[in-house]
């Protein structure tokens, strides 16, 4: 039997938001439990302090130092990755959009390869076409201003956050010891899980010259257009390119091959990035951190426990949260192998399956588990969300803590793994600006104390492990409150009353606007409207028109509802459905 909630003043709950109603809800339903709230209520940290700008360009000159040293050069500085005639992308004559962040910055000019503006690579496939009709480019061309930015800053809180976590002798370059034989066997390695065309893993790769970058991926053709990007495309005789480092199956649109081995594959330019074709369970290497950008659906969680069976640091941003849920496709596996099997079962962490366990009435165990799956299935798919318009207004709030409610789930995993472990530290973030992205949170962890992003910079160890300055944990992730705001909203939504104000010498009920639905201008236009047919003793029915839509409609039945008027639909097909209001019978 399907459960039928209320919310604030009134508001019939959607599936999912009474999901989330029931998880805070104390055992009576009608008011929060405080339980809950404190063990599930997703808490915010700021994201690590950026690089100062002295810090960034240390990296960026030891950087060229590197390729210098290594005899290599890197493919060719970029005229300007960001040239704006070339490219036809401003990046600073619209007032809505910031200059290139760092790297991307024309004063650093990173070799065109590693940019989102430049380096393109011809391909066969026609370029896709935005809502705007501009074309996208093709691989590290994107010639849609807005998209451009947005890639970038995604990229760019990637890269601060995994340079935050580098030790100090890695960031600098400094060797951890001076005994030979003591020195590290390998290169300090990072690993781009899901990582594509590379670009993530190329401007790292070519930021951090004396670490090992590696690109892990499904997808052979992504990965060939990573090393066409990097070392060059080849052509034929007839300047056509060569198609033997292409996946012969994917030139007409067809299916992609399934991935039957694993293949590393090292680029010619760029020497400490390579390649490895084959799923995240897959790789074996031990690695120092493992990142992530929107890896799509489960994926995500096959980074992260990846990184904690190898013990290594991790920044991982998750996508498509809709597809976690069990009848869905796993997109990571399906579109490159053709394979739907899932790896993980939701929810992950057992503190929530156990609060999401105790909302289901039934006295079998199993049958329980499986209740709390597919109302685990409700939140993943609202949480699914990509309104950018709406990110800092409190409309959709209900949507984008379910997103939070996932994403503390994936933390609270975290800590339950090896709760034993002390040394293990794991943050909830946000991209910075919010507008980066509707999928800008960002899971950060760590083990080694000398991995804490949010140290004092300069902080060194002594031989003995000893901090010979200040205690980097001194330094702890400062909350942030902001991050916080949608899931208050979301809980007034859920659990809010409504109020009434004195008009002359009549009570008339003032509609508290349900901001997660409908903005104070909206219900402020359907009100006027009623009020106007409230005064006009010459009409009896009001008959809104139709093509509403149904959150339109939903938002004229609620406000009739507390204005005391009589409502209700007509119409079968959802083009001829409309909302009629008529005034309440006397007597």
């Amino acid at each position: 039997k399907k459960i039928i909630r209320k919310g604030a003043n009134g508001v019939l709950l959607k599936n999912f938001e009474t999901v989330l109603h029931d998880v805070f809800s104390s055992t009576s339903f009608t008011e929060i439990c405080q339980q809950a709230l404190h063990t599930l209520s997703p808490q915010y940290s700021k994201l690590p302090p950026f690089l100062e700008e002295s810090e960034e360009k240390e990296i960026v000159e030891n950087a060229r130092t590197g390729w210098d040293e290594a005899s290599s050069s890197p493919p060719p500085q970029n005229v300007h990755c960001n040239d704006d005639d070339k490219h036809g992308c401003s990046s600073d004559t619209s007032p809505q959009l910031s200059p290139p962040p760092w790297p991307f910055d024309k004063s650093t000019n990173l070799p065109s390869c590693g940019c989102v503006r430049g380096g393109g690579v011809s391909t066969n496939r026609k370029p896709k076409k935005t809502k705007t009709g501009k074309d996208i480019g093709g691989v590290g061309d994107v010639h849609n201003r807005q998209r451009a930015w947005t890639k970038e800053m995604q990229l760019a809180n990637m890269i601060q956050c995994v340079l935050a976590l580098l030790p100090d002798h890695v960031r600098h370059h400094h060797s951890a010891c001076s005994d030979e034989e003591s020195k590290p066997k390998r290169k300090y390695r990072i690993v781009d899980f899901a990582g594509g065309t590379g670009h993530l893993a190329v401007p790292l790769a070519l930021l951090l010259p004396h670490c090992e970058v590696v690109c892990v991926d499904l997808k052979k053709w992504s990965l060939d257009l990573l090393h066409r990007r990097v070392d060059g495309v080849v052509a034929d005789g007839d300047g056509n390119e060569d198609v033997s480092v292409l996946d012969k199956n994917t030139q007409n649109g067809q299916h992609k091959q399934p991935c039957n081995s694993s293949i590393v594959q090292v680029s010619q330019k760029v020497p400490n990035l390579s390649s490895y074709l084959g799923s995240i369970q897959s790789y074996s290497d031990d690695f120092d951190i493992g990142i992530s950008l929107h890896a799509c659906g489960e994926a995500s969680d096959c980074v992260l426990r990846k990184c904690l069976e190898k013990k290594a640091s991790w920044v991982v941003c998750s996508c498509c949260c809709g597809k976690l849920r069990r009848d869905a496709l796993n997109p990571y596996t399906f579109q490159s192998t053709g394979g739907n099997e899932k790896e993980v079962s939701y929810p992950q962490s057992k503190t929530l399956a156990s609060f999401m366990n105790a909302t289901v009435d039934h006295d079998d165990v199993n049958a329980r588990c499986v209740e709390s799956a597919k109302r685990f299935d409700e939140i993943a798919k609202a949480a699914d969300y990509s309104e950018l318009g709406d990110v800092r207004k409190p409309r959709n709030a209900c949507r984008r803590a379910a997103k939070s409610v996932v994403e503390w789930d994936r933390l609270l995993y975290c800590k339950e793994y090896d709760a034993t472990d002390n040394n293990m530290h794991v943050v909830l973030t946000r991209m910075v600006p919010w507008e980066s992205s509707t999928k800008n949170d960002i899971i950060i962890g760590w083990y080694d104390p000398s991995c804490n992003p949010y140290r004092r910079r300069g902080a060194t160890s002594d031989n003995n492990n000893n901090m010979s300055k200040e205690d980097p944990f001194s330094d702890m992730p400062p909350d942030d409150p902001s991050s916080q705001v949608d899931f208050q909203i979301a809980l007034q939504h859920l659990f809010g009353g409504s109020t009434a104000h004195e008009k002359g010498k009549d009570t008339v009920p003032v509609v508290t606007c349900d901001q997660n639905d409908w903005s104070s201008e909206e219900v402020t236009e359907i009100q006027t409207q009623l009020e106007t047919f409230i005064n006009n003793d010459a009409q009896d029915i009001l008959r809104f028109h139709r093509g509403m839509g149904s959150r339109k409609r939903k938002l004229i039945h609620f406000v009739a509802e507390k204005m005391g008027l009589r409502h209700w639909g007509e119409g079968k097909k959802d083009a001829e459905k409309i909302v009629v209001v008529a005034r309440r019978r006397s007597g």
